[in-house]
């Protein structure tokens, strides 16, 4: 059930759907906000509310889908996030509001004012829980050889938007305060088209801050810029980072194998072109931004497959929906399927719509 309508849920067909009920939502949103202005001012404006919100969408496709980001467009971007983030929450709490008055029988009035204040109260708790930071533990064997290693797993942090320097700083701090042995960054480093446009040499002096004994590895994601930049590997060899792009390299216990996107790169090499030539001296811990490699991976009998990329759905209804796409196993957390053991990151920023509820911005700590 979930390969199959997983499948669907990533293809073109749910993002006409997508689309399509977006449109009409546009519509019932204007209703509703329509009516709000009319019982306070006495004015109507519905036609004003219904092409805002079109402008909005629009502007937000156009965006993402422009190949060069300035910084007035990142600004007026991240504007449109936070509003989207207030109406996504509003269209929820008027859907709550409009069902209880089946049973109930509402009558019109201040009693409008209900669901409006709820869905501002609820974006405002998003805002500030998803910037919020807890370190998630896992305890883990990994190879028959016994280890005491402490490894970070960090994940889509977007660097850039909404994760500001400042943010990151707070990441970078929270990081060193575990004393990792290794350090891990599973994708998606930079937000959507933020690489352009952020200030590298400051990001470099943060990420140069993080403390490991053995090394900062990372592979990158669908947001980050290609691994074909020339700029790329020169930012994250300046900021202390080993970044592998289909490639491996050994540590004194492990192999590290880091894969390229398979959004960005669907021509990517297969995973036995990359692993390391003698195998079962070591574990293998692979970097793979996208859970869709795992069952690559369990099939090659990798020891430990870090991923990210699903946010943990990062706010509801959107958690449903990626449940569905990827499946229990490879939606959150930790699995173990015969010799291979994968944890997919919640993410430890955020992206696009700022909040998380439903979803914490994490640190993933393995224990092994």
């Amino acid at each position: 059930m979930y390969h199959g309508f997983g499948k669907f849920i990533r293809g073109k067909g749910f993002s006409m759907l997508f689309y399509l009920a977006s449109v009409l939502l546009m519509f019932y949103l204007t209703i509703k906000i329509g009516n709000i202005v009319e019982y306070l001012f006495s004015i109507n404006i519905y036609a004003a509310v219904f092409v805002t919100l079109a402008v909005l969408m629009f502007y937000m496709l156009c965006y993402f889908g422009s190949k060069k980001a300035e910084k007035r467009a990142k600004k007026l971007y991240e504007a449109c996030g936070i509003v989207l983030c207030v109406l996504l929450n509003l269209t929820m709490c008027f859907f709550v509001f409009d069902f209880l008055d089946i049973f109930m029988s509402v009558k019109e009035g201040s009693w409008c004012l209900i669901p409006a204040a709820v869905g501002t109260l609820l974006s405002v708790y998003g805002f500030l829980h998803a910037r919020h930071l807890i370190v998630k533990k896992y305890q883990i064997q990994l190879g028959e050889k016994k280890r005491d290693k402490r490894l970070v797993l960090l994940s889509d942090i977007h660097t850039g938007s909404f994760v500001n320097e400042k943010q990151l700083e707070k990441i970078v701090k929270r990081v060193n305060e575990l004393d990792a042995d290794m350090i891990f960054i599973a994708g998606d480093t930079f937000d959507v088209k933020a690489f352009e446009t952020c200030n590298l040499s400051k990001l470099e002096q943060i990420f140069r801050k993080l403390c490991s004994k053995e090394g900062v590895y990372a592979s990158l994601g669908n947001h980050d810029p290609l691994s074909s930049e020339k700029n790329v590997r020169e930012f994250f060899e300046k900021s202390g980072i080993c970044l592998l792009t289909d490639e491996n390299v050994e540590t004194e216990d492990f192999y590290i194998i880091g894969r390229e996107d398979v959004t960005s790169c669907p021509d990517r090499k297969s995973l036995p072109e990359i692993l390391p030539r003698e195998r079962g001296k070591k574990p293998e811990i692979l970097l793979d931004h996208n859970p869709g490699g795992i069952e690559e991976a369990i099939e090659n009998r990798v020891a430990l497959v870090l991923c990210g990329h699903t946010h943990k759905g990062q706010f509801f209804p959107a958690t449903f929906f990626t449940r569905l796409a990827y499946g229990k196993k490879d939606f959150y957390g930790y699995a173990k399927r015969e010799e291979t053991q994968s944890i997919v990151s919640a993410g430890t920023g955020y992206f696009q719509m700022p909040m998380r509820i439903g979803s914490n911005s994490e640190i993933v700590l393995i224990e092994i």
